[in-house]
């Protein structure tokens, strides 16, 4: 008699946790850092903002490809926005972008852990970050920036700002690597 071998869903290592617990309080210090300059940005010129916003989406991203476990992006930017919800100017309401912006992240990604994501999978998934938090963002432009050069110049400045992230995590996993601190 042959038994069917059941397939147990695999956990999340503790290890991942810790690691994108870690990288979350690295991500709101960072958050800290930039909250100034772009709270500015945001109200006065969204494009620049928009390239100096994707900082925020850092360490989400570099924790995903570093633990290559799915689901780390969206628990990365959850520690960031509960870190930094008290100091953020808009509250908890801080943690919403993050958390689309890790999410989108995860799921532009394989589901399988096994093998490593290559770098064009990374930056089309950091593009499309840059794309689902211009749409985030929209409904909270002033009308005065709701005209087509300040929105496509937005737009533009958010996809690039996420594919430079994307391509600052792939520099520091391979950097990683290298050093033996990831595989």
């Amino acid at each position: 008699m042959k038994f069917a071998r059941v397939e147990t869903p695999r956990r999340v290592s503790t290890s991942a946790l810790l690691v994108s617990a870690a990288f979350g309080a690295v991500q709101s210090l960072l958050f800290v850092a930039v909250v100034p300059l772009t709270t500015v940005l945001a109200l006065s010129a969204p494009p620049a903002y928009a390239l100096i916003a994707g900082v925020h989406s850092l360490m989400p991203f570099l924790a995903r490809i570093v633990t290559r476990t799915p689901g780390m992006a969206t628990f990365t930017a959850f520690v960031t926005g509960l870190l930094t919800s008290a100091i953020s100017p808009i509250g908890p309401l801080a943690a919403v972008p993050m958390l689309l912006a890790g999410l989108a992240f995860d799921l532009s990604l394989p589901l399988r852990r096994e093998k490593p994501t290559r770098s064009r999978r990374i930056l089309l998934a950091a593009a499309g970050v840059g794309v689902v938090l211009f749409f985030v963002a929209l409904p909270v432009f002033s009308p005065e920036h709701l005209v087509p050069p300040v929105l496509i110049a937005t737009f533009a400045a958010r996809v690039a700002g996420e594919l430079v992230i994307g391509g600052v995590v792939i520099a520091v996993h391979k950097a990683l690597v290298r050093a033996g601190a990831a595989r």
